[in-house]
């Protein structure tokens, strides 16, 4: 049975931070938000050089048990501007090109105000397009602002500036929400619902520290340096995966299935074991996902951890990844939050 009143709650958090905009190292804004959701139930959360840490126990004896979902989005920087006032931009992060074409746009400008401009991705008429012309190069990408020459555009942008897809979060059917940003801020709220959970408990058998990484979209500088600077003993990295959508797929999984456990070569199977006997005491649905090689998440960079660290994944099904128009099932990220709460409760590194 679904939970209305909670769906709800999770759906407010996701949207108040997905519709807030941070492409890879430019995650400030969004990670100052989340930092002041965080210390309601952590004091000492902050932000700082792209990420947010936070620090939730005591007793220098007991495990470190660290949950780490990435701030950042997919988005583009501008690369130039066209004599006749058109930008050339470049993307952050994997986004299919076939989507890209009379998409709506909203670019932080720089140079001048309004800082916020509102535009579109170019494209040709359908009658013009010859063969592959339908799917443009990157490097014939262009935003219209609405101007006609470069010198006005130049008074608003300047190159460098970070262009983003101007969708909102919106609900959908029952327990299903659609928005730009959900990888992975529906992450970083369950992180958040996952501290005011713990906050709650009058002792933990492990510490928690919390990460909300930068620049996981390029290369997962925010989970490298966590790794470097929070010694755990057991990391969890909280994303999403790909979710099942009309058309069945081994390497897809199913919206509202519940969070994905992560399984891969880089993971420790005993992380993996103690998350499945969490989630089985506290009777909470999950799914078990594959990864013959790496992870693609910041759980990569905490495994190699110096010293080594027990690393392990948790993932949200979701669909039309790094598109407009993502998919989530607010069940699943319940879950997830459940999930997170039920291992910090598990885990006494025996």
């Amino acid at each position: 049975m679904q939970n209305h009143a909670g769906n709800e709650k999770i759906y407010q958090l996701i949207a108040s931070l997905a519709d807030l905009r941070g492409v890879a190292g430019r995650e400030q804004e969004t990670g100052e938000a989340a930092a002041e959701l965080l210390r309601k139930y952590v004091p000492d959360a902050a932000y700082a050089d792209g990420s947010v840490t936070a620090h939730l126990g005591s007793g220098a004896e007991k495990p470190v048990l660290l949950f780490c979902a990435h701030l950042d989005q997919v988005g583009f920087l501008v690369t130039g501007i066209t004599d006749d006032g058109f930008l050339r931009i470049g993307a952050v992060g994997g986004i299919d090109r076939r989507l890209l074409l009379g998409q709506a746009v909203t670019v932080y400008g720089t140079a001048g105000t309004p800082a916020r401009l509102s535009g579109v991705i170019s494209i040709l008429p359908p009658h013009l397009l010859k063969g592959e012309q339908a799917v443009p190069e990157e490097t014939q990408l262009c935003v219209d602002l609405g101007y006609d020459s470069a010198a006005r555009v130049q008074e608003q942008v300047r190159p460098g500036d970070a262009v983003y897809f101007a969708a909102k979060c919106r609900r959908l059917s029952g327990d299903r929400m659609t928005g730009s940003a959900l990888d992975d801020r529906c992450g970083v709220a369950a992180l958040i619902l996952a501290a005011e959970a713990l906050a709650a408990e009058a002792e933990l058998p492990c510490r928690v520290t919390f990460v909300l990484s930068g620049q996981e979209e390029r290369g997962g500088r925010g989970a490298k340096l966590a790794a470097m600077n929070e010694p755990a003993d057991y990391a969890v990295a909280v994303d999403v995966t790909f979710g099942i959508s009309h058309d069945d797929s081994a390497e897809c999984y199913p919206v509202g299935g519940g969070p994905a456990i992560g399984i891969s070569p880089v993971l420790a199977p005993e992380l993996t074991e103690l998350m499945k006997t969490a989630a089985q005491k506290a009777q909470i649905l999950y799914q078990i996902e594959v990864m013959p090689s790496s992870t693609g998440t910041d759980a990569d960079a905490l495994a190699l951890a110096p010293g080594g660290v027990r690393a392990g994944t948790l993932s949200v099904p979701l669909r039309y990844m790094h598109t407009p128009v993502e998919v989530i099932s607010l069940t699943d990220v319940e879950q997830t939050t459940a999930l997170l709460a039920a291992l910090a409760k598990e885990c006494d590194g025996r």
